[in-house]
């Protein structure tokens, strides 16, 4: 389970701008689905059919006590694992329920200073449901060409939108989940609201792992793929052209590898080594197996013939100019002119 308090100020200050009105957001939502093939429905701690017109109107009305540049409402999201909507059915009616069990939680969260516990009938929300996701302009996927803007994500996608007052019902209170933790703990709420899947579904997460198998996380690979690549282009700007590395390769060996730390760690030595100027002709080794390329034997034996041979040699000169330097009628002095 995945729960999300939206920040407008880095989740899209236009969509979830939430000084103001909030017909903006509500009228977002609405397009969102419609982009999607749906049609935006609401509903809230008691009904089922609610409008946008009377969530925005709910909302905008909760606001007294609260100064011009002060927040009126918040967004959050609640999004389930596609497990979990397996494990439901994708049921609607299910979600719901859900939801306002989750929004009570919500309330119950807020520590108030007189002591007094907050429940679902203090507080002013309305929610809408979305059953699928499109892929974006600035998700890895589309930056990397596996898919494109607009298109549907695979599986199950169900979520649900939430709008919430910054105020409580009787309009005494502001309620800022984003506030100080002794005020509301955010984690402890987002904790207490996977609990109370597995406890009003009999959900069990560790059971579903077990019997599901293991998937990556496509769009966290991808965006290691868009890191990779900008990694290999900048390595390639400081190496000759006949060591380049081919951006297509690695990315191979980085998913064989699972992206491990030993591919990092190997990659990380062959950038050290092209900035040094170091030659990097056995990068593909390297980041394969995270070892050093072994030398071939015979090359081995090449090498140790030749530097035996040079000492051989070395040998042999100091023999002559010492035979040299002993011969009557030779001096030292002479022998250094003449050389």
């Amino acid at each position: 389970m995945y729960i999300k308090l939206i920040n407008p100020a880095t989740h899209g200050k236009a969509a979830y701008s939430n000084s103001g009105s909030s017909a903006q957001t509500l009228n977002y939502l609405r397009q969102e689905a419609g982009r999607d093939g749906e049609e935006a429905t609401f509903f809230g701690a008691d009904r089922d059919d609610l409008s946008a017109a009377e969530v925005g109107q709910n909302i905008d009305s909760n606001v007294k006590g609260l100064r011009a540049g002060e927040a009126k409402f918040y967004s959050l999201v609640i999004s389930p694992s596609e497990a979990e909507l397996t494990h439901i059915g994708n049921d609607e009616a299910k979600l719901k329920d859900y939801t306002r069990q989750v929004m009570a939680q919500y309330a119950a969260n807020f520590k108030l200073k007189d002591g007094r516990e907050l429940g679902s009938q203090d507080l002013v929300w309305g929610a809408t449901l979305h059953q699928q996701r499109s892929y974006r302009g600035t998700d890895p996927e589309v930056s990397t060409g596996q898919a494109k803007i607009g298109e549907q994500r695979p599986g199950l996608q169900t979520h649900i939108h939430v709008i919430v007052s910054a105020r409580d019902a009787e309009q005494r209170v502001t309620l800022n989940p984003g506030g100080r933790r002794s005020r509301f703990d955010l984690m402890q709420w987002q904790a207490a609201a996977g609990r109370q899947f597995e406890k009003q579904f009999g959900y069990t997460a560790q059971a579903h792992e077990k019997l599901r198998p293991k998937q990556r996380d496509g769009s966290r690979d991808a965006g290691r793929a868009v890191r990779i690549g900008e990694r290999v282009a900048a390595l390639n700007l400081r190496v000759l052209k006949e060591e380049r590395l081919d951006p297509q390769r690695v990315q191979q060996i980085a998913q064989g590898r699972e992206y491990d730390k030993t591919f990092y760690r190997s990659l990380a030595t062959v950038e050290r080594r092209a900035q040094q100027g170091q030659p990097i002709d056995n990068a593909y080794h390297l980041l394969s197996t995270g070892r050093e390329q072994p030398v071939p034997q015979h090359a081995a034996s090449t090498m140790l013939h030749a530097v035996q041979q040079a000492v051989r040699s070395n040998t042999g000169r100091e023999k002559k100019t010492e035979h040299l330097s002993e011969k009557r009628g030779h001096n030292s002095a002479e022998l250094d002119i003449e050389m």
